[in-house]
């Protein structure tokens, strides 16, 4: 017997976990074992837990009991015991857990020795373990451990608390300048990591550090504490009460860009060339984030101030939508070499080099850019006039290839952790044991995927191949009949209901979001019951929102009704992620060409998405109807704030 296929009782789907994971008895009772074996580790019931632990002897799923017995007593762990559990599971999420784990306990406890030798085995980058390893460097001498250190500090990376063990020693010292705690802490509070700031704060002599009461006060109401500040003597501020403006101003700035620059004008005598500079940066950024008019102004006001990537692209951005192709082209000029390999700059660079009466550098980077898969490599092969070759009929893995597939040890405990319920622990087994695989592999897991019922994980898989492509994996068109039925009802595309459903659940039924949103469509308790009246749907409980037919149908219906208050797709599209109000207010006085209101959302959460689900679009009206589409015309032109349609219904939209 294998383990029960709990989610998915009467599935056919159950075949492919039955043919995948050997066979233990009793089989009903494995699943949820498992989930009391976890319940009981992290209760600390051992008697439990030993009682239930032999039943998964020789089992793919062994490694898991073992690793919470360790982890619950890392600190009085025997080394022999945690080195045995690394050595037998070396390709495991589990083992670089419990390294990392054992690292810390290790650290913690002088054991530097041990530290020492397992250190290097740790595949991902941990902030926290490479400051105890700096630590133990230093203490030994090691010069290049003190160079790292300092680079460290001056990163815009966050830093675990542990660090100020490597980071307060070298300040004492004066081997970390004043000068760089200064910059750090101005850049940790322009972030908004406050916290973070206070640390760093704190290694600055008594005498020059901030006020901590003071900034408790800039940071709980800038107006205010501008407002009180301006009321001092008008002469160059010190160090700590400019630094203390400064977050006052860029604090302020992220809601009221116009009046912080109202601040900043009252306050630039006192604060000095650079740092007013600096502060125009912010104002600046935020500005054009706000897509207020004068965004630009205020980032000619910043002069000669070094910007972010974050500043240069948001001033990329509101040139875009000014216009300005000169602009637009200086602010992408300037990111840093990492950024401006984007698909994004690549393409309103090109486009900006064609606006300015360039030809060939244009082209060049439009070829480049049109064999990527994606938003930006579609809408490069329509500038080009070349036609994008989709085909949908690819040989599917072999049955040789999906049983070497089948037989990866973390694909087994993959698909056996989902059987079980445990969808957390699951996903971290897959992306481990799919990230070195060939694209090949990929298609075959993506396929064990699909067979198992796991719709997002065939998705996610089938889009990591770098050449050889599956759109049909990619793509998928489950629910045909109902969404079909649905779309014509209410009058909507049904590629980009495909669309949404991709990008919101990738077709997981049941799957519900950290706020409550439930199903394929993701639909809000609160939308649920409205649209519930309207259609109507009665009786109505949420549960039904895991019934597809319910949940295409409801979904299909609220989005229609967003589309007919805002009156365009792609607005829609930006209402269903982040709500009606905000996407309306993202136009502009005039018109906008769709692919620039898109790429100028201020929330990057819905600028992505809405990016995807019109990408997605394309693919899916290529599936549906075998024609090429025109990604311009699906993403259309937005119609200035001026064309408001008729607002009678919004108030009635949740």
């Amino acid at each position: 017997m294998a383990l029960t296929c709990i989610k998915w009782a009467k599935s056919a789907a159950c075949a492919a976990i039955i043919a995948a994971v050997p066979q233990f008895a009793p089989a009903a009772a494995l699943d949820a074992d498992l989930a009391a074996l976890k319940e009981a580790a992290q209760k600390g019931n051992w008697r439990a837990f030993d009682q239930l632990r032999p039943r998964f002897a020789g089992h793919p799923l062994e490694a898991y009991p073992a690793y919470w017995l360790l982890t619950a007593q890392l600190s009085k762990a025997d080394p022999a015991e945690v080195r045995a559990f690394l050595a037998r599971y070396p390709e495991s999420p589990l083992s670089e857990s419990l390294r990392r784990d054992w690292l810390k306990s290790l650290a913690a406890a002088g054991n530097w020795e041990s530290f020492r030798a397992e250190h290097p085995r740790l595949v991902a980058d941990d902030p926290g373990i490479t400051c105890f390893a700096l630590q133990e460097r230093i203490a030994r001498g090691d010069a290049e451990a003190e160079v790292e250190a300092r680079a460290l500090f001056n990163s815009p990376r966050e830093t675990p608390s542990n660090c100020d063990l490597v980071f307060a020693p070298l300040a004492d010292a004066r081997r970390i300048s004043a000068e760089e705690t200064w910059e750090r802490t101005r850049r940790l509070l322009a972030a908004n990591q406050i916290r973070e700031a206070r640390r760093a704060n704190a290694l600055l002599p008594r005498a020059q550090a901030m006020n901590e009461k003071s900034l408790d006060r800039a940071a709980a109401d800038p107006s205010a504490y501008l407002a009180r500040e301006a009321r001092e003597k008008p002469t160059l501020m010190a160090r700590a009460p400019r630094e203390l403006v400064l977050f006052a101003l860029v604090r302020l700035a992220r809601t009221k860009p116009d009046e912080a620059s109202d601040r900043l004008l009252v306050f630039a005598p006192r604060l000095g060339s650079s740092s007013t500079e600096y502060a125009w940066g912010h104002v600046a950024l935020h500005a054009a984030m706000s897509h207020l008019p004068r965004a630009l102004d205020y980032y000619a006001m910043a002069r000669d101030a070094p910007l972010t990537d974050t500043q240069l692209a948001w001033k990329a951005r509101a040139a875009l939508r000014a216009g300005n192709w000169k602009t637009v082209l200086a602010a992408i000029q300037a990111l840093s070499p990492e950024e401006a390999r984007d698909s994004t700059w690549r393409y309103w660079r090109a486009r900006a080099l064609r606006q300015l009466g360039e030809t060939e550098a244009p082209a060049a980077l439009l070829r480049g850019l049109a064999r990527e898969i994606g938003f930006y490599g579609l809408l490069a092969a329509e500038e080009l006039q070349v036609p994008v070759a989709i085909d949908w009929n690819v040989a599917p893995p072999s049955p040789a290839e999906l049983d070497r597939i089948r037989a990866v040890p973390g694909v087994q405990r993959a698909l056996a952790l989902y059987a079980a319920g445990l969808d957390n622990e699951a996903l971290r087994e897959w992306i481990w044991a799919v990230r070195s695989l060939d694209d090949r592999d990929l298609l075959a897991a993506a396929e064990a995927a699909r067979l198992a019922n796991e719709p997002d994980r065939a998705i996610n898989t089938a889009d990591r191949t770098v050449q050889v492509h599956d759109f049909t994996q990619r793509y998928p068109i489950p629910h045909r009949d109902v969404l079909a039925a649905s779309a014509r009802q209410w009058d909507l595309d049904e590629a980009i209901v495909y669309s949404i459903i991709r990008q919101e659940s990738r077709f997981m039924p049941e799957v519900r979001s950290r706020v409550g949103a439930t199903g394929l469509m993701q639909l809000m308790p609160a939308t649920a019951r409205w649209v519930a009246k309207q259609i109507p749907v009665q009786p109505f409980n949420q549960e039904m929102l895991a019934q597809p037919e319910v949940n295409i149908r409801m979904g299909t219906y609220y989005f229609r009704r967003v589309l007919d208050e805002l009156g365009h797709p792609l607005l829609a599209t930006a209402a269903y992620n982040a709500g009606p109000g905000r996407a309306r207010r993202w136009r502009d006085e005039r018109s906008l060409e769709g692919a620039i209101y898109a790429e100028t959302i201020p929330f990057s959460e819905t600028r992505d998405y809405v990016k995807k689900v019109f990408a997605n679009a394309w693919f899916y009206r290529h599936r549906l109807t075998g024609k090429n589409a025109s990604l311009k015309q699906l993403l259309g032109t937005v119609s200035g704030r001026s064309a408001n349609p008729s607002s009678a219904i919004a108030a009635a939209i949740p």
